[in-house]
């Protein structure tokens, strides 16, 4: 059994575990089934009878089902339904609206991104970005990112490596942002020990990766000619070790936006703008919602890091369920913070139902974009399995 096998194995069966203490705890025939379930996919993997592909698909829904198991659990789902259709759909209209204009500054980002490798134009861009994206909602492990890289390589005739590196450095100038914002709110106010916990943990990710990718970028043929010693060491045949010294050589190029500081000004200023604008599509589907206090600014703006970083955790695609969970977690912070804390039952229900419209109104759009795009790029199910696996 390789380690891979064994830290799946150790996840499924703590969620195996977990379902049992609630079917202990809570009682109901379904934290039993699956309790049993994920002992019964437990017992597969550590034993090697289940292909690694279901091991991670088993995997990710269980962390989606735990994280809806919280917001959902004590919940009256029939309260939530109210919730949910006693809004105004119209408030819908300026959400997508920002949303649109939001992916408009990241697709301008990403041509910034892509410039030392061609000069390429919006539409190209904008299909292949929107495909990602759409990806990113309906494919397991983010595999978007990969979809992204592969089909602007095949429509601009540039390096695929190249420009998942592009990637790579759009998603570190993300969480860097998302930090950002988290530390203004911190500073100005929110003395919350979960946001401090979110901050450092992530920030701890995004600062090691963002020195990790500047030092290759600095030291690139250092780190090759380590390579280099190392497949030489390991007796490693020649035609490989230039296959990987090439693969190596693409991503590189993929970074030399940030060598300009003009270009990787823009990229920084298009960041701002980019997250600037994801509040402004939360604040109306959460101001849609009753309850009980008004919806400041505040509440979207710290729903937004704290979604966006929560979001980083794998899960089932779109992020079900941990979309929902650090939405409920923000806007409880958020309102506690203002001194208006959520405790009726009633309230917490709200919360929950504006999470699921909130989601459904962030995906929605993407996904539709996404399969219109794939349509538009004329991509079959094949360019699909490639690109996944470029």
């Amino acid at each position: 059994m390789n380690r891979s096998n064994v830290i799946r194995g150790i996840f499924l069966g703590l969620l195996a575990a977990f379902f049992i203490w609630r079917s202990l705890t809570l009682g109901g025939w379904s934290y039993i089934g699956l309790a049993l379930l994920y002992g019964l996919v437990t017992i597969l993997v550590v034993t090697n009878q289940l292909a690694s592909n279901h091991q991670g698909t088993a995997l990710n829904i269980g962390v989606s089902l735990f994280f809806l198991d919280l917001v959902f659990a004590k919940l009256e789902l029939a309260e939530v339904a109210d919730a949910l259709t006693s809004i105004n759909l119209l408030w819908l209209i300026p959400s997508v609206i920002a949303l649109l204009i939001h992916l408009v500054f990241r697709i301008w980002r990403w041509q910034y991104l892509l410039k030392p490798m061609g000069n390429i134009t919006f539409w190209p861009t904008f299909r292949a970005f929107m495909i990602g994206v759409g990806g990113n909602m309906v494919l397991p492990a983010r595999a978007g990112e990969f979809l992204r890289a592969y089909v602007i390589g095949r429509s601009s005739n540039i390096s695929k490596v190249g420009s998942f590196a592009t990637v790579v450095v759009e998603r570190i100038f993300d969480g860097l942002t998302m930090l950002f914002i988290l530390l203004l709110i911190v500073i100005f106010g929110a003395n919350n020990q979960i946001l401090k916990q979110i901050g450092i943990a992530a920030g701890i990710f995004y600062v090691v990766a963002f020195v990790g990718v500047i030092v290759f970028m600095l030291r690139q043929s250092w780190f090759e000619d380590m390579l280099r010693q190392l497949m030489t060491i390991l007796n490693v045949p020649e035609n490989v070790t230039e296959k990987i010294l090439d693969l190596m050589s693409s991503f590189g190029s993929g970074l030399e936006s940030l060598r300009d500081g003009k270009q990787l000004a823009m990229v920084i200023i298009l960041s701002f703008l980019t997250w600037g604008l994801i509040p402004l599509s939360f604040w109306p589907v959460i101001a849609a919602f009753d309850f009980g206090v008004p919806v400041p600014f505040l509440i979207p703006l710290l729903a937004m890091p704290v979604i966006a970083l929560g979001l980083t955790i794998p899960g089932a695609p779109a992020g079900i369920g941990i979309f929902q969970w650090a939405g409920v977690v923000a806007l409880n912070i958020g309102y506690e913070m203002l001194g208006t804390p959520l405790v009726t039952e009633a309230q917490q229900a709200t919360v929950a139902a504006s999470m699921i419209l909130l989601h459904i109104s962030q995906v929605t759009p993407e996904v539709l974009l996404g399969i219109v795009s794939f349509f538009a790029e004329g991509l079959t199910m094949s360019d699909l399995e490639a690109g996944k696996e470029f």
